[in-house]
């Protein structure tokens, strides 16, 4: 299978959110090759189409062997199957494209195109934290912003100059890019050294 080009590529945990399942079951998926991914500078990146084909497989009944899983997998991630169309494991057996599934690929591809077009990462700017494209507005601020119960009304007074649709993007990027290191916390004081004169 050809390389997913950079742009489609998310997070497993920014698959996780999209796909509604957990960051242990897109681990999983990983693992056992049911799903697929690449590696880029150290991080485990996945192409957006998985995040459909994540889905359907949480919905179907757990003792499904692996090598049924990646067949289901490789159905969608192939075709781009539409709501209802049905792939025929065996004889006995018949899947269906969920509507779930079906949306969970058309939000995938649309929060890359709005990540793509609202977050922007520049290493001359803000010493390359992520912002939002055109301001000084940190993603994770803004997420925070919104997570934090603030009305969209008081956000729009006081950043006119971001879309609306900015926002759930930010709340999005900011669950799929957690700050790497350790968690922040207050300082410890480092004991002074003092020297002391010879007597």
């Amino acid at each position: 299978m050809p390389k997913a080009p950079t742009f489609t590529l998310l997070t497993r945990n920014e698959i996780a959110e999209i796909s509604g399942v957990s960051i242990n079951a897109v681990n999983k998926a990983l693992e056992q090759r049911v799903a697929k991914a690449q590696r880029q500078r150290g991080r485990t990146l996945v192409a957006a189409d998985e995040a459909a084909a994540l889905a359907l497989l949480s919905e179907l009944p757990a003792g499904l062997s692996i090598k049924l899983k990646r067949e289901v997998r490789n159905w969608i991630v192939k075709r781009t199957p539409a709501r209802a169309e049905e792939f025929e494991l065996s004889r006995a057996l018949r899947i269906a494209m969920t509507e779930n599934a079906a949306d969970v690929a058309k939000r995938a591809f649309e929060y890359v195109r709005l990540r793509d077009r609202y977050v922007e990462v520049d290493p001359g700017k803000m010493g390359g934290t992520p912002v939002i494209r055109g301001t000084r507005v940190p993603v994770r601020t803004l997420a925070q912003l919104v997570e934090g119960g603030g009305s969209r009304k008081a956000l729009k007074e006081d950043y006119p100059h971001i879309p609306e649709e900015a926002y759930d993007v930010a709340v999005l990027w900011a669950k799929g890019n957690p700050r790497r290191g350790r968690p922040g916390g207050p300082t410890r004081k480092r004991p002074s050294r003092r020297t002391t004169a010879a007597a």
